[in-house]
């Protein structure tokens, strides 16, 4: 027996990263990929296993704590011919899979999130207040120089103790954040809403948090216009109850309209692109990574279908099913929330008709689906009643045109109602 301390695996430029929840207890018997803790980032919950297999001697962290790459969290007693490699292909793989979300934030093609990942926008200005400064002469001096307030800068030396590195992250913290406040300000009215009645406040998680600017930073920056349109549903929906029939299987409408979709990107790749970070070229890809809004508890979030074009309708309704179980359980993994090139928000479950949803940058369309309605149309001399889907097209200005989205909703609307296509996507 051998006894072994397992560290907190590489999690990019992510700090303090949050403990959430304790899967196992001390005695318990855990293999190599056995989950111990879960973490949360500001992007997702992330499972940390054992990595080795053997007998818990004790878990040396408790839920809330915050934790960094590297420290340790396990003691663990192994079997000597079960040893592995631990450190380095954990951070090698399941680390780079799982938990490097924070690697430069909104500049990785894919990046999700909540619904639309963070960009690349500085820190607010320090809140940090320290009321016990340590400091030398010449830190003093260069405090003085500045005009810093040293009650607001974080110490990194000993015993609390600010260094020249310090004034200095602080100075560029608070000239980036300058920067930003002359495109756009996060801010809200300070109103003191108990005058007019009782009031209760609920502190936003985490989750809440990132989705809030990450909308909002989504909205300012991209110049949104949605194409409204609607396309008669009746083939598709009469196909579909076919095609489950005959194969005994269950699959809801949302399969049919993503493959479809997926399909028709190949024809419409601006759709399907980004703009790179100069906005002087744009980036087409040879694949569709379908993210799929799911609503969660905390809030909606968008994982993503990879190679959605090359998948057929049961395949696809089978990822779904899977994603959207695990984005509810917060069971996802960065890999699932990464990649995306285009999105669909689906209302259908719901209600409601044509809506506006926010691009997830640095994506450059989302389409939004609603709730199927019924309407009396003129066909062959007669009036008929059928079933129509509303679309809405969320696309980036900059990237793509009006005419090419109309385009792309009324193709969507045929390729819908052509039978041989389902049929041939089914399987």
């Amino acid at each position: 027996m051998t006894k072994k301390i397992i560290h907190i695996p590489d999690l990019g430029e992510a700090e303090d990263v949050e403990v959430i929840e304790i899967c196992a207890k001390v005695g318990d018997q855990v293999n190599t990929e056995d989950p111990i803790i879960v973490l949360e980032s500001d992007k997702a919950a992330m499972e940390i296993p054992a990595s080795e297999a053997g007998k818990i001697i004790s878990i040396d962290v408790s839920i809330g704590d915050s934790v960094n790459s590297g420290s340790p969290f396990l003691q663990i007693e192994v079997l000597n011919n079960s040893a592995q490699k631990v450190e380095e292909d954990l951070s090698k793989n399941q680390s780079q899979e799982n938990l490097t979300a924070s690697k430069k934030p909104g500049n990785i093609e894919g990046e999700p999130a909540a619904i639309i990942e963070k960009q690349q926008i500085p820190p607010p200005a320090s809140t940090f207040n320290n009321s016990n400064i340590y400091a030398g002469p010449a830190v003093r001096k260069l405090a003085r120089e500045f005009g810093i307030d040293l009650s607001l800068v974080q110490p990194s030396g000993s015993k609390n103790r600010i260094q020249k590195e310090d004034l200095h992250l602080f100075a560029r913290s608070r000239l980036s954040q300058t920067q930003v406040s002359n495109s756009f300000e996060f801010s809200q009215p300070d109103i003191d809403y108990s005058k007019w009645g009782p009031v209760q406040e609920q502190k936003l998680s985490k989750f809440q948090k990132s989705s809030l600017t990450n909308l909002h930073t989504s909205w300012i920056n991209i110049p949104h216009v949605t194409q409204h349109d609607e396309c008669d549903l009746n083939v598709m929906l009469e196909v579909r109850t076919q095609l489950c029939k005959k194969h005994k299987v269950k699959i809801s409408p949302l399969a049919f309209i993503a493959k479809i979709t997926s399909h028709l990107l190949t024809d419409f790749p601006l759709l399907n692109s980004s703009l790179d970070k100069s906005l002087e070229k744009i980036i087409l890809k040879d694949y569709v990574n379908l993210g799929i809004a799911v609503d969660t508890p905390e809030g909606l979030i968008v994982p993503n279908i990879k190679n959605a074009q090359l998948k057929s309708i049961i395949e696809i309704s089978g990822e779904i099913t899977e994603l959207a179980a695990a984005a509810k359980k917060r069971k996802l993994k960065i890999a699932d929330l990464k990649g995306a090139s285009f999105s669909i928000s689906s209302l259908g479950a719901i209600g409601g008709k044509f809506f506006t949803p926010i691009i997830n940058p640095p994506e450059v369309a989302i389409l939004g689906i609603s709730k199927t309605f019924e309407k009396v149309v003129l066909s062959k001399d007669k009036f008929v009643n059928r079933s129509f889907l509303p679309l809405s097209l969320s696309y980036d200005h900059r990237a793509i045109n009006g005419v090419y989205a109309v385009q792309f909703t009324g193709q969507l609307g045929e390729a819908l109602s052509d039978e041989k296509l389902i049929e041939k996507s089914f399987k």
